[in-house]
C-alpha cells in the first residue's frame, strides 16, 4: 500500500498469472504491466511533490492561493527595491551598499543620459557612430545609441580603435594627417613612418629611412607631400610622396643644423625648427628643398622644439627656462615680438592655434597650457594638470576644443575649453598605454602617438564625458 505522505510510494514486485500474455486490446482483464505503469506515475508525482507539498498550510489549496497572493503586478511592490519611480528618471539600478536591496543611483564617472550632452554634441557622436558603421567597425546602431542614451562614457568608448605597430617599430613621436590617412613617425634607426588606414587602423604601408636618415621626430604636410624631421646630426628633413611612401628628395642641414624636432607649412614653404643654442628655424622651399633664408635666436633663445602657423606669422616654441614663444615673420624671418613665461612656466615642448589664439604646452609638473594673445603676446589665460598631470608634450585643436597630449604612464589627454581654460574631459590609456606624445586630428577623431615598444597609435572620440580607458 502508499505510504505517501509519510513516505514515497514504493511499489512492490508484481508479474501476471502462470499462462497469461499481456493483450493491451482487452478491457475486461486486470495486467501487471498496466498496474506497474500507475505505480511509476504515483512515485514520479509524490517524488516531484516531496512529502510534504502543502508545507505549514492546511491544504495544497491554501498554500498555492498563498503564493498566488505574492505575486506583484510592478516592480516597485516587491520589499526590497524602490517603492516608487518619482524623481528617479535616467537613474540606473544598483545593489545597496549593505548588500541587502535594490536602489536608484547616478551612472559613476560620467553623465546619466545623452540628454545632458548638448544638441551638437549629441548630433556630433551620433554622425561618428554613423561613419562607423560605414567604416565597418560599429554593427548595431540602434543597440549603440541606446547605449549612449542610458551609458554615453561606454558607447563612446566603443569607438575607441587601436593601431599597434610591428615588433622593432618603436616610440610613436610625430602625427599627422593628409586628409584620408594618418602618418605616425617613429624614433627608430633608420626611422620610420607607417602609413595607417583611420577607419580600420591598419597600416597601408610604410617608408624606411637609410642608415643616416634616423629618428622622426617631427611630421607635416602640405596639400601633396609629408614632410619628416629628423632628430639627428645633421638635421633632416624628407619630403615623401604619400601615394608611394618613397623618397622625393631631401633637405639636410650644415654643420650644426642639428635635432630638428619641430616642422610647419605656411600655404607655401616648409619651416623646420632645430633643438640647438641658439635656437634656429629653416625656411624651405619644399620644390628644391633648399633652405631660403633662417631665424636664429639670441643669446638665451635655445632650442626651438614646435612650430605653428597662424595664417600670417611662424611661432617657435623654446625648451628654455622660463619658456619663450617667439613670433617671427616669414617674409623676412626675423623676430616680430615674444612671449615669456613667469616663474616656474617653462620648457614649451607643444604649440597649436585656434584661428585666434596661440596655445603653449609647458613640459613641467603639473603640466600647464598658457593662451597667448598673438597680436601683444601677452599671457591671456592658463590651464594647469591637476596632480599626475605632468609634462605637456602636444597639442592639437579639433576646432572648438585644445587637447592636450601628456607625458605619463599610463598617458592623457586632457580636452580643454578655450574660452575657460577648463578641462571638459580627459581620456586615460589603458595598462600599457603610456606616454602620449603626438596628437592630431582628423575632422572626426583624435588620435594620440605613444613613445612605447612597439609604438601605438589610438584613435578616439571625446565629447563632455569624464572618459576613462579600457
Amino acid at each position: 500500500m502508499a505510504k505517501y505522505p509519510n513516505e514515497i510510494f514504493e511499489p512492490r514486485p508484481k508479474e501476471n498469472r502462470a499462462g497469461v500474455s499481456y493483450d493491451p486490446n482487452k478491457k475486461t482483464v486486470i495486467f501487471v504491466e498496466d498496474i506497474k505503469a500507475l505505480d511509476e506515475e504515483t512515485q514520479a508525482i509524490e517524488t516531484e511533490l516531496g512529502t510534504n507539498p502543502k508545507g505549514t498550510f492546511a491544504s495544497v489549496k491554501d498554500f498555492l492561493q498563498y503564493l498566488l497572493g505574492k505575486v506583484k503586478d510592478y516592480f516597485t511592490d516587491l520589499l526590497d527595491v524602490p517603492h516608487s519611480y518619482q524623481g528617479q528618471a535616467g537613474k540606473f539600478l544598483k545593489v545597496k551598499s549593505t548588500e541587502d536591496g535594490l536602489e536608484f543611483g547616478e551612472v559613476s564617472g560620467g553623465v546619466t543620459k545623452h540628454t545632458q550632452l548638448t544638441d551638437k554634441e549629441v548630433n556630433g557622436v551620433i554622425d561618428h557612430a554613423l561613419k562607423s558603421v560605414r567604416d565597418g567597425h560599429l554593427y548595431n546602431f540602434l543597440a549603440w545609441k541606446r547605449l549612449l542614451a542610458t551609458q554615453p562614457y561606454k558607447a563612446l568608448e566603443i569607438l575607441k580603435k587601436v593601431f599597434t605597430a610591428q615588433s622593432g617599430e618603436n616610440y610613436c613621436d610625430a602625427l599627422t594627417f593628409d586628409g584620408t590617412y594618418i602618418y605616425a613617425g617613429l624614433y627608430v634607426s633608420p626611422a620610420k613612418i607607417i602609413k595607417i588606414n583611420p577607419s580600420t587602423m591598419t597600416a597601408v604601408s610604410s617608408w624606411t629611412g637609410q642608415s643616416s636618415e634616423r629618428n622622426c621626430d617631427a611630421l607635416t604636410f602640405d596639400g601633396t607631400y609629408i614632410y619628416a624631421g629628423f632628430y639627428y646630426y645633421p638635421a633632416k628633413v624628407i619630403k615623401i610622396d604619400p601615394s608611394t611612401m618613397t623618397t622625393v628628395s631631401s633637405w639636410t642641414g650644415q654643420f650644426g643644423d642639428n635635432f630638428c624636432r619641430g616642422l610647419t607649412f605656411d600655404g607655401t614653404y616648409i619651416y623646420a625648427g632645430l633643438d640647438v643654442s641658439p635656437a634656429e628655424v629653416i625656411k624651405i622651399n619644399p620644390s628644391t628643398m633648399t633652405e631660403v633664408s633662417r631665424w636664429t635666436g639670441t643669446t638665451g633663445e635655445g632650442y626651438c622644439r614646435s612650430l605653428t602657423f597662424d595664417g600670417t606669422y611662424i611661432y617657435a616654441g623654446l625648451y628654455t627656462a622660463q619658456a619663450k614663444v617667439i613670433k617671427i615673420d616669414p617674409s623676412t624671418m626675423t623676430e616680430v615680438s615674444s612671449w615669456t613665461g613667469a616663474t616656474g612656466e617653462n620648457y614649451c615642448d607643444a604649440l597649436t592655434f585656434d584661428g585666434t589664439y596661440i596655445y603653449a604646452g609647458l613640459n613641467i609638473s603639473p603640466a600647464k597650457v598658457i593662451k597667448i594673445n598673438p597680436s601683444t603676446m601677452t599671457t591671456v589665460s592658463s590651464w594647469t594638470g591637476q596632480t599626475g598631470e605632468d609634462a605637456c608634450w602636444s597639442l592639437t585643436f579639433d576646432g572648438t576644443y585644445i587637447y592636450a597630449g601628456i607625458y605619463t604612464s599610463p598617458a592623457k589627454v586632457i580636452k580643454i575649453n578655450p574660452s575657460t581654460m577648463a578641462t571638459v574631459s580627459s581620456w586615460t590609456g589603458a595598462t600599457g598605454e603610456n606616454l602620449c606624445y603626438a596628437l592630431t586630428f582628423d575632422g572626426t577623431y583624435i588620435y594620440a602617438g605613444l613613445n612605447i615598444s612597439p609604438a601605438k597609435v589610438i584613435r578616439k572620440i571625446m565629447r563632455d564625458i569624464n572618459e576613462t580607458g579600457v
